[in-house]
């Protein structure tokens, strides 16, 4: 088996679950160095199969670049623009979710994944503030202020929350929610809707 086939079922199997959570967490750079390597020609049927592989990094450039080498352009579409655009750290403020989201939802979407919108909703009689733990490396770097109307919105995709916040290759669910900080007798509430 050729090495970029080894790589493709690798990540394959990552996500699919059937991996320990900590196998997926942090894909190994020799995978990531693997997808960025000699792009391949127009017409080559691995195409797809990278553009999935760099999707599953959290790779927008690479993502770009593999969508664009698929459809044979050389100018990026104003929804992938968008989707670049939903992870960049200028949108990690109060308010800007529901345009992120629409924004993460339709790059999914045209990417031939099936996104889910979720509904993050404070329910109590205190303030509506809802705060997210940035993490990196195990380490707490800031505390954001993610509401202060008591809603959010963020995308799931197989188990997996995507918002400003989580970056491109977003973060397990349950990982998301232990990251999250409900004002002191706020109840957060959790659920799938159909639109924004």
């Amino acid at each position: 088996m050729s090495h970029w086939r080894w790589v493709l079922c690798v990540l394959w199997v990552c996500g699919l679950g059937l991996v320990a959570p900590a196998a997926r967490a942090s894909p190994p750079s020799m995978v990531g160095a693997a997808v960025k390597s000699t792009p391949p020609a127009p017409g080559d049927s691995s195409i797809q199969a990278r553009l999935k592989a760099c999707l599953l990094l959290g790779d927008v450039q690479c993502v770009v670049a593999q969508w664009m080498l698929l459809k044979g352009t050389d100018k990026v579409p104003e929804w992938l623009s968008r989707f670049q655009w939903a992870f960049e750290t200028s949108n990690r403020q109060a308010g800007q979710c529901p345009k992120v989201a629409k924004a993460i939802h339709e790059g999914l979407t045209r990417l031939g994944e099936r996104p889910e919108f979720y509904r993050l909703t404070l329910v109590g009689e205190h303030r509506k503030f809802l705060g997210f733990d940035e993490i990196v490396k195990g380490v707490l770097v800031k505390s954001h202020q993610v509401t202060t109307n008591g809603l959010h919105f963020v995308v799931r995709l197989q188990g997996r929350i995507f918002d400003a916040y989580t970056g491109p290759a977003g973060l397990p669910e349950e990982e998301y929610v232990r990251r999250l900080i409900p004002y002191p007798g706020m109840k957060l509430v959790m659920e799938t809707v159909d639109s924004i």
